[in-house]
Formats: C-alpha cells, structure tokens, sequence
C-alpha cells in the first residue's frame, strides 16, 4: 500500500504484527459491552465473544509466521486463513470475510482496501441487512475515501473513517427493525470498528492501548429487555427462540474447490435454515446457519462433497464447559440442549481434522467458565486429546457422551491424568 510520510501500510508485516498484537487486549476489554447489546440475528448475547476468539484465531497464525523484512505478504496470508479457521458465530464468520478481503486489496490504496473488505463481507451474506455492520463497513470506507482524498494520510484516513462509524453508529443501527425494536446498535458494527480502531494507531505508530469507553454510551437501556420483534424473537423469560431457528451450526469444509463449494452452500443451507454466512478461503470453506434441525444442516453439507467437521450449540440455552463428539447429527440436537458445545465429526473424518474441530469447540465451551471437560465418544485417539483438557474416560459411544452430558451416572469416572 501506497502510504505517506510518517505512516504505516497495511501491506508492512510489522503493523500487521502490532495490529493484531492490540486488538486482542482491545476486544478482551470491549467483549462484555458488545455481548450485551448484541441481538440480531438473535439475542444470544455473544458477538462480543465470537469476534475475539476470531481474531484471536488470526493473531495466533499469524505468530507462527517467523519475523522479517517483506514478511508482510505471508502475514496477509496467514492473516486470512487463521480469521476463516477460527470464525465463530454469523459476526465471526463476516468478520473472516471481511478481514479476508482486507488482506487481498491490502496493497493497493487503504480507502480502496477498506471498500474491497465491506464489500466482501456483505457477499458472505446471502440476505444482507442494511442497518448492521454491513453498512458501517461501507460508510467507513465512504468516510476514509473522503478524508484521503481531501489530503489526509492513511492512519489518518482510517481514524476519519472510524470516526464517523462511531457517530453515525446510533442512526445507522435504528434503521434495522430489529434493533430500533430493542434500542440497542449492532454488536458487529461496534466489534469492526474498535478493531478498526487499532488498526488506525497501528498505522500512526501510537503506542498505548486504544479506549473502548465509547462502547458505554451504548450500553443496553436500564430494566427489562424490550421484547425484540422478528422471526427469531425470544420467548418470554427466555429459552429458545420462538422462531424456527434453535441450533448453531459451524462447518469447516476442506476443499479445493472453494469458491465453487462455498457458492453452493450460500444458497443451499437456506433450506436448512437462516443466518447463513459462508466464506471461502485457500482450499478452505467456513459455512454458518441458524437451524431447527442439524440434520437438515449435515444433509447440506454432506451434498457439498467436501470432508467437513462442525460444531453445534443451542441458541439462547447457555453453554457449559463441556465438548460433546460424536458422529451423529441427529444426537447432536439433544446434547446441545444440554448445554454442551458438540463437535459434529462425521463418519471418516481424519483424525487431523477431528482434533481441530474438537479444539474449536472447546474454545467455544470454555465460553461457560471452568475447565473444559471434554466426552470423546470413541471418536478420538488418547493422542490426539489435548493435554488442558480433562476427558472423561470410557465414554465410547453416544449413549454414554448422552449420559455424561445430562451428568447421569455412568462406569465412567473423570480421568485424574490428562490425556
């Protein structure tokens, strides 16, 4: 990227580096605040959560990518691909398109760079909807293109951008039913532009950490939460929505066709539900759904053609600390109605793939506080259980992962040993 005098680009290695390197700490500070304000497409309360274990995600890869001059085009690399592995949520999953498309446009100018992205995550929604951080995404770039234009640098650029997503938050937010219903603005939106937000003292060189407050203003209103009108309304008291959707769905898909494969899906899995995001990557593809059934959901993704591995949550139930495998995804519906993140490993995943996907969901499940204990049903070899986990022993099939999860008593005792 093309910058000026005194500030970074977005193609430098190193900035990418101290970018990440801020952005967790920052997400960590704001991820309660955007929790609470998050609810569409349902109010489950987790963008905050689901964005930070994304970008968490990327960091990490791209940590692994050893340092040096002109590293920056593996960092872009590693950059993307560890946002799309470790996308969570509908939130998390745009995000990885986003930052995605962030990465490819990255060495040309940063208004146009910024563009590509919002442009992008909005083709990883099959029904956009204006009023959320799909229009933030755009009206910053927008306001980035302006203050470039009228001389500005990039940091400074970036800084006009975000800038006006934060003033315009309020108004942009009350154009989307749902959230005019429930006074709040889109938890996305807030997520992209404090992250956005270190990516502009990144570019400038600032040091310190970069203050959320502005999230406070924001803040849910005081007393009960107003009934939020849609299709995926809570019931009173809470539970699951009174709408179709009860279940999450997170694929990962391996293919070399991801573009083709990803396609398919965007439009296939809105026979299984709603909510759908899909991205594709470097022979990757990450596919999410709101669904009343994961069977539906498996049968898409078994008609993609592509060996995947998902994990399964209920909607609004809360999640324990607990991963549940197994191979079925009829199985998999009760064992997130119990609480448990479910790591759906279909007949002949590879044991590669099954860890990751395991690793993922315990990620989500450390989400609920605690240790995570994990029920491996048969599905994973002692050595590829993760030593911080503690596994429950003898818990081979889904008759005792069911048992286990309900905290039924069962032969099997928690292992002392980590595996």
């Amino acid at each position: 990227m093309a910058g000026r005098p005194g500030t970074g680009r977005l193609d430098d290695g190193a900035v990418l580096r101290d970018w990440l390197d801020r952005a967790v700490p920052a997400l960590e500070a704001a991820q309660q605040r955007i929790d609470s304000v998050n609810v569409f497409p349902v109010p489950d309360g987790d963008t905050g959560t689901n964005v930070l274990l994304t970008v968490r995600g990327a960091a990490e890869e791209v940590a692994a990518v050893p340092a040096g001059a002109g590293d920056g085009p593996q960092v872009l690399r590693a950059l993307a691909r560890g946002a799309l592995l470790s996308a969570r949520g509908n939130s998390g999953v745009i995000l990885s398109r986003y930052l995605g498309g962030l990465a490819g446009a990255a060495s040309g100018t940063l208004p146009e760079a910024l563009r590509v992205a919002a442009q992008a995550a909005r083709e990883a929604v099959p029904v956009p909807e204006d009023g959320t951080v799909l229009t933030v995404a755009a009206g910053v770039a927008d306001a980035a293109r302006e203050a470039a234009d009228a001389g500005a640098d990039d940091a400074s650029a970036l800084a006009a951008g975000v800038a006006t997503g934060r003033d315009g938050l309020a108004r942009v937010s009350a154009t989307h039913p749902v959230l005019r219903s429930a006074r709040v603005v889109d938890a996305g939106a807030c997520a992209l532009l404090v992250l956005l937000d270190v990516l502009a003292a990144a570019l400038a060189g600032r040091a310190g950490a970069v203050d959320v407050g502005w999230l406070t203003e924001h803040a849910r209103p005081a007393g009960p939460a107003p009934e939020v009108d849609g299709p995926e309304r809570a019931r009173p008291g809470g539970g699951v929505p009174a709408g179709p959707a009860a279940y999450e769905v997170v694929a990962l898909l391996g293919t070399a066709d991801a573009v083709a494969v990803a396609g398919a899906l965007a439009g296939a899995l809105g026979s299984a539900g709603d909510a759908v995001a899909v991205v594709p990557g470097d022979g990757l593809v990450t596919a999410h759904v709101h669904t009343p059934a994961p069977v539906g959901a498996a049968a898409v993704l078994d008609a993609s053609g592509a060996a995947w591995t998902a994990t399964v949550r209920a909607l609004l139930g809360g999640v324990r600390p607990v991963v549940a495998c197994t191979a079925s995804a009829a199985a998999s519906a009760s064992l997130a109605d119990a609480g448990a993140v479910v790591a759906l490993l279909p007949a002949g995943t590879a044991p590669a793939a099954a860890r990751d996907a395991v690793r993922r969901a315990a990620g989500d499940a450390a989400a609920g506080g605690g240790p995570v204990t994990v029920l491996p049903g048969g599905l994973l070899a002692p050595g590829d259980l993760d030593p911080s986990w503690a596994v429950v022993a003898g818990v081979v099939d889904d008759r005792a992962v069911r048992a286990a999860t309900r905290g039924e008593p069962a032969e099997a005792r928690t292992t002392g040993a980590r595996a």
